[in-house]
């Protein structure tokens, strides 16, 4: 029986009829049928995406502009505000300190290009950004004013979780109330995400206190879930170990996600089911995290969007905030050359050329032993040799240029004064191997990505990455590779900063003896001079560096320690 067909038109009608009757007739009951009950509609699926960059030091990127650099991130938040509005954009600090410019502009050229990420000149309601330990450079209380001007210029919320910032020495506020906060409650994609965070702990400064970062985590994660947060992630400015312990101790006391900063290397790794994750520094990368709340916990998704020329999915600059970042680059040149009463490209001048790659990229020279780390070492130890030096080394986070140089390219001035973020004395010390051992051991402890990585010249180990270990300790003596003893006494070479606790925390390096050895004419001399001289000295042929086989890596590549 042809009840209906899908073109529409009506078959069978005296049969219809019939059926009708029959049913009908099946009814004995008048009685309404039961009401049937409805089973509730799933909760609809929400998704978030956070935009997260991280140890941004140059508002115009590296290479020249070529990588990296806030005109990419603001052409990237554009793009992904036009599927997501409500996307929220991180920054998991250190910006203000160190680079070039700021040593003439104290920060001020970031804030100014920071505050053109939303397109405006409003207060940007979804930007945050947590302090990093270079927010506090300057740490003297008469200081405290440049970074409360800095607070003052930003239109955007600065988030310190851990971070107690003190009155100024006329008795008023700190910066204007609202502009820095422990913790935030914001929503994004439907879901409401608690913000709070945490700097790693920095010594000597005069006008902030640091509470420790997991007493901190657990305190704002409790107060932000009661608060009717859904998910809470923390910003954070710690090491990758500090981070990943952070989440072991506190399991579900802690937060769902930590995105962080200070190692200049991308990565993710989970911890219990919650994830870390950290981009590139310099913008060279940029996290695009996805939270997807559904029935269960936080889902979370990433990945490492490239910035830069001819990377695969970067965007194009922004041509508003570029234009902003030529106009205080062609200022800094501008003023820079005038303070030295030289011509206006004066950072154009060549110092030298180099025969050979140059590695001076953060991937690389805070996690390997590189031509240029080796090549900078050896000027160390050759500035030494008449005083007996023996051995020198140098923390990565000395150099800051995150950059290669191409084989044939010259050397310019802004190419060395990038390269140093700090004036960098160097002194010589005298240690025993036992010291030099664990020189080494704190070297790899906090591998890849950690400024506390050395670059060397005079000695070599083994770097054992799966245990943290350096081994097969060798002194390269002319007579070749001598084993190291713990007895042994050593005169080597290094910077002010592992030796000298009133400027910092030494990069966990506190063992190291700061008393120099007298009488050394070259004592207090600072590096970035001996490696102008070095350059200059090396004209016209130029210098030719290359990766000695110092730390070894593996088993592929030359070894000069003892396997």
């Amino acid at each position: 029986m042809a009840l209906a067909r899908n073109d529409g038109k009506a078959r069978g009608i005296p049969a219809l009829l019939a059926l009708g009757i029959v049913l009908l007739a099946g009814c004995t009951s008048s009685a309404p049928p039961a009401p049937q009950t409805l089973a509730p509609a799933p909760p609809k699926a929400r998704t978030a995406v956070l935009l997260a960059i991280n140890d941004v030091y140059r508002i115009e990127g590296v290479e020249g502009g070529k990588q990296g650099g806030l005109a990419r991130v603001r052409a990237l938040r554009r793009e992904l505000e036009r599927e997501h509005p409500d996307l929220l954009v991180l920054h998991a600090g250190d910006l203000l300190y160190p680079s070039f410019a700021s040593r003439m502009y104290n920060g001020e050229q970031m804030i100014s290009v920071l505050d053109q990420l939303d397109g405006s000149d409003q207060m940007d309601k979804r930007l945050f950004i947590t302090f990093g330990n270079h927010e506090f450079d300057k740490r003297k209380k008469k200081d405290a004013g440049i970074l409360a001007a800095r607070i003052g210029q930003s239109q955007f919320t600065w988030l310190g979780g851990n971070v107690t910032l003190a009155a100024g020495d006329d008795g008023r506020p700190f910066a204007a109330p609202g502009a820095v906060e422990k913790s935030v409650l914001v929503t994004s994609g439907g879901i409401r995400i608690g913000l709070f965070g945490l700097t790693i702990p920095t010594a000597d400064v005069e006008y902030a206190e640091f509470a420790g970062p997991n007493e901190t985590a657990r305190a704002l994660t409790a107060q932000l879930r009661k608060a009717g947060a859904e998910v809470v992630v923390a910003l954070t400015h710690l090491t990758a170990e500090e981070d990943r312990a952070l989440l072991k101790t506190l399991g579900a006391e802690g937060p769902d996600l930590i995105v962080g900063g200070h190692d200049h290397e991308k990565m993710a790794f989970e911890v219990g089911g919650r994830w870390v994750i950290k981009a590139d520094a310099d913008a060279r990368t940029a996290s695009v995290i996805k939270l997807r709340l559904d029935r269960g916990p936080v889902e979370v998704s990433y990945e490492h969007r490239p910035l830069g020329q001819g990377q695969p999915g970067s965007p194009q600059p922004d041509v508003d905030v570029q234009a902003r970042v030529d106009q205080w680059q062609a200022r800094h040149e501008k003023e820079f050359c005038a303070g030295k009463s030289e011509p206006a490209d004066c950072l154009e001048t060549v110092y030298g050329r180099t025969l050979t790659v140059l590695e001076g990229e953060e991937n690389k020279i805070r996690g390997h032993e590189t031509s240029l780390g080796d090549w900078i070492a050896d000027q160390m130890l050759k500035e030494f040799a008449s005083c007996g030096a023996q051995i020198a080394f140098l923390n990565a986070g000395t150099l800051r240029l995150n950059q290669d140089l191409a084989a044939g390219s010259t050397v310019t001035r802004r190419q060395v004064e990038e390269l140093f973020g700090f004036s960098t004395p160097l002194h010589l010390i005298r240690m025993n191997g036992k010291l030099l051992e664990q020189t080494a051991e704190q070297s790899v402890y906090g591998w890849p990505g950690s400024g506390t990585w050395l670059q060397i010249a005079g000695w070599a180990f083994v770097h054992d990455s799966e245990n943290k270990a350096a081994t097969g300790l060798v002194r390269l003596a002319p007579s070749g590779a001598v084993p190291v003893k713990p007895e042994d006494e050593i005169l080597a070479v290094t910077g002010d900063y592992l030796v000298n606790p009133e400027i910092g925390d030494q990069d966990g390096y506190t063992f190291l003896p700061i008393e120099e050895v007298p009488g050394c004419p070259a004592s207090g001399k600072d590096l970035k001079e001996v490696v102008i001289e070095a350059l200059r000295a090396a004209e016209p042929e130029g210098i030719a560096p290359h990766a000695a086989g110092r730390i070894c890596q593996g088993a592929e590549g030359p070894c000069l320690a003892g396997r």
